[in-house]
């Protein structure tokens, strides 16, 4: 069993109460700090508008990050650009 713990996040008046693997709290921290800071942003560009819309602001701006990374995050380029740096060691070494 995995080590567990009980934090909770703040944004604006809610209080998240969760339960979080103790390894992945800092994510949570950091998630934390993205959420108002891009919510801090769009309250500021986007004067007037209702909660729920900056809100949904926020989760598309950070929905659109996720997905940029996980397109740019791809191992398979990593692993054709490591492959002959494997190979010149390889060769290296055998000499």
């Amino acid at each position: 069993m995995e080590d567990k713990q009980k934090i909770t996040i703040r944004f604006g008046s809610w209080d998240l109460p969760m339960t979080v693997l103790r390894k992945d709290e800092h994510l949570y921290r950091e998630a934390e700090k993205l959420m108002k800071e891009r919510y801090a942003f769009y309250t500021r560009s986007y004067k007037g508008l209702a909660t729920e819309r900056y809100m949904v602001m926020c989760m598309l701006d950070i929905a659109v990050r996720l997905q940029h990374a996980l397109e740019h995050n791809d191992s398979a380029d990593l692993l054709d650009r490591l492959t002959p740096l494997a190979e010149e060691i390889e060769k290296r070494l055998e000499r």
